[in-house]
């Protein structure tokens, strides 16, 4: 076996890599749409950081965001997962600290607001869980303290 063929998946790989970055530069967002030569682009979408790292990915689809999005901080880390159908939000977000922690859980339901919310402080004790229907506060919202113990409950 030559050299080429011993490397040439690897190379295939760096430049598909490579000419992916070149066209996601040629990829715009204009009121909250993605375009590629003004057409609605479909594929997938990522944003970098000065250093290299990954910030953001997505799935496109004409225009759309539609699925996940992955946001990650700086040192390459998971920040948030958020979930969309057709451009609204739309399913379970979660939020992590840098720590590794997670800090909340939040679900949408075509773009509102729906479902049980969690929110931890950034050891990760649950401070609040609420819930809501169709973008509306509805049921019973706990707080707790930072040990954890129940300290107010509200009905809606």
């Amino acid at each position: 076996m030559n050299i080429f063929m011993k490397y040439s998946g690897w190379l295939t790989g760096i430049l598909f890599l490579f000419i992916n970055i070149l066209h996601a530069q040629d990829i715009k967002e204009a009121g909250g749409l993605y375009y590629l030569d003004s057409k609605p682009y479909s594929g997938a979408y990522s944003t970098h950081f000065d250093n290299g790292q990954v910030k953001m990915t997505m799935n496109i689809v004409n225009g759309k965001k539609e699925g996940k999005v992955l946001l990650y901080f700086e040192n390459g880390s998971l920040n948030e997962i958020r979930a969309y159908k057709n451009n609204e939000m739309h399913g379970r977000w979660i939020k992590f600290n840098e720590n590794h922690v997670k800090t909340s859980v939040a679900g949408y339901k075509k773009g509102l607001k729906h479902g049980k919310w969690f929110i931890w402080n950034d050891v990760g004790v649950l401070i609040y869980e609420l819930k809501y229907k169709n973008g509306e506060k509805t049921g019973t919202w706990k707080s707790y303290n930072d040990k954890g113990e129940l300290i107010n409950e509200r009905n809606y």
